[in-house]
């Protein structure tokens, strides 16, 4: 691995520690941030934050709900994060359910994890409250957030009563013992070619990752996220990575006004999927274009290209405006969940944003590697993490270490059909290099295999195909073509931009995008090549990461 520079990062085992060690170490400093309707900032410090957390805390105990499992059901909020933190500091285990799922998926999440008490939005709340079966276990249905007229249990009513209770004079309660690999959160596999499952991750394994998670990064002191918690890499490489090392996270729980409140956070740093560039970079093409100054952007971004490959890295007043009109004064983005194209990430750079990609799974807490500010790769995902190590076992990526899960709940034998000794199989596939980076190639159950015996990973041809503007999603996929299940064909599933496609008939569509597959596969193999080409009219299904769910297609 190539010697630069490493961060200093302080590690915990517990949850309870974990508390402890920030309110003792940044006190008053600002913790955590979000916006109003009415575009108020409202923030908290780490010393505020954790009182929230240890009243809350008290009131589990003296409910009896303490040590149990306890289901989050909602959008992003502050709520959601102290309710997170006060479970699984008092021995409990946060059950971390996507609230965007339908509500039986829901229901069947709330039931496998055996959960004894709910925590949900107020969209949520109600379907929560009406789960068909398994209802006589939950004894506590509590509101994330507050609703005018509502007389509902909430959060914020629940750290009322731990305020009464400390205030009594009580000793604060100190949970039982807690172990470093007991679990601390069940969270849900995203599911892309199968049901989701429940994966149970250790105290231990999600505080290391996030720790660890900063030792190559730098993300600077104001990080901006609408990552979702529910998912690993929202909660743990968002929220806790930022909180370990004193930061200030500013949160966002609505998409339909991310964009405004990143630029009212006068972020540095922000922690994204490649969906969300995308549709910054489009947007930016768009502009240009109805501007009338695509072309000079182009001639521009060209001549800084070459200047930066003889090493001149001369800054462009309008490439700054540029920048300040899309993203304000963010110049760091972290991005995972899936792979981003070169081409973008190289865009960025020459606009002053630096793109640094990193490559997780739920079941490693989810940080495996990630890209330095100081050495990065933009067709690799970056350096193995500390608490991880990596092998190659037949293309296929294997994890070990601190990070790695418990297990799935209550199902031994699906952990076992992942688990080779301490080892977890990703199904990712992909390779090491000499200086330490890692690469991914494709995901092993996605690879389509021909009858000579080819196999084609369709992520490659998706990442070109992605590149034509006027495409917005693409699935590859092997079409059947004969009797036997390799007889197969590649074919390709687009939805089109709906801004570039507006105006074109379907017929037109299809013509522009053949003739641009069509130059697609004039530089690949013929095994390679796309034969078909179907257009769809809805948005593909997608996981929280905004992965296709392939399964669904």
């Amino acid at each position: 691995m190539k010697n630069f520079p490493r961060n200093q990062v302080t590690h915990y085992d517990t949850f309870d520690a974990f508390m402890e060690g920030i309110e003792k170490e940044f006190g008053d400093r600002p913790a955590i941030s979000w916006f109003l309707r009415n575009k108020t900032e409202m923030c908290r410090s780490f010393r505020e934050t954790a009182e929230d957390v240890r009243q809350l805390k008290e009131a589990l105990y003296h409910r009896g709900l303490a040590g149990k499992n306890i289901a989050l059901v909602g959008e992003n909020s502050y709520d959601w994060i102290i309710t997170y933190l006060a479970v699984a500091a008092s021995g409990g285990i946060a059950v971390c359910i996507d609230a965007e799922q339908a509500d039986d998926s829901i229901w069947q999440m709330m039931q496998m994890a055996e959960t004894e008490a709910v925590f949900a939005s107020d969209v949520c709340l109600p379907i929560c409250e009406s789960i068909p079966e398994g209802k006589e276990r939950i004894r506590l249905f509590a509101m994330l957030g507050e609703q005018k007229g509502s007389s509902a249990l909430t959060c914020r009513s629940l750290r009322e009563e731990g305020r009464a209770l400390l205030a009594d004079g009580k000793q604060p309660w100190r949970c039982m013992d807690i172990e470093a690999r007991q679990t601390a959160a069940i969270v849900f596999t995203s599911g892309t070619t199968s049901a989701s499952k429940p994966v149970m991750l250790s105290h231990q394994a999600i505080l290391h990752n996030a720790s660890d998670s900063s030792v190559y990064v730098s993300a600077e002191q104001r990080v901006f996220s609408s990552l979702p918690f529910y998912h690993t890499y929202g909660m743990t490489c968002a929220v806790l990575a930022t909180m370990v090392r004193g930061a200030q996270l500013i949160i966002n729980g609505d998409l339909k006004t991310v964009m405004r409140d990143l630029h009212l956070a006068h972020a540095d740093s922000m922690l994204t999927v490649p969906l969300m560039i995308e549709a910054i970079h489009n947007q930016l093409w768009l502009n240009a274009e109805k501007e009338g100054k695509a072309d000079g952007l182009r001639r521009l971004l060209k001549i800084h290209k070459i200047l930066r490959r003889v090493g001149i890295h001369k800054r462009s007043k309008i490439l700054d405006e540029i920048r300040e009109k899309c993203v304000g004064s963010l110049h760091i983005i972290i991005c995972g969940g899936a792979h981003l194209s070169r081409e973008i990430a190289e865009e960025f750079l020459l606009l002053g944003i630096l793109v640094l990609q990193g490559y997780g799974i739920t079941e490693c807490s989810p940080l495996v590697a990630v890209n330095s500010n100081h050495s990065y790769d933009m067709d690799s995902v970056g350096y193995v993490l500390p608490c991880c190590e990596v092998k190659i076992v037949d293309e296929e990526i294997w994890v070990r270490g601190k990070s790695v899960m418990n297990g799935y709940y209550k199902a031994p034998e699906l952990t076992a059909e992942v688990m080779e000794g301490e080892w977890f199989r990703t199904g990712d596939l992909g390779h090491l290099s000499r200086e330490g980076f890692l690469y991914i190639t494709g995901r092993k159950k996605n690879l389509i295999v021909f009858k000579n015996g080819k196999k084609v990973s369709p992520e490659k041809l998706e990442e070109k195909i992605s590149a034509i503007p006027l495409v917005k999603d693409v699935l590859v996929y092997g079409a059947a073509s004969g009797a036997s299940a390799d007889d197969v064909k590649l074919a390709a599933s687009i939805y089109p931009d709906p801004e570039r496609a507006k105006g074109l008939s379907s017929y037109e569509i299809l013509e522009q995008l053949q003739a641009e597959i069509n130059s697609i596969n004039e530089h690949l193999p013929i095994y390679q090549q796309i034969q078909m080409v179907n257009i769809r009219e809805q948005e593909f299904s997608k996981t929280a990461s905004k992965k296709i769910k392939r399964h669904m297609v």
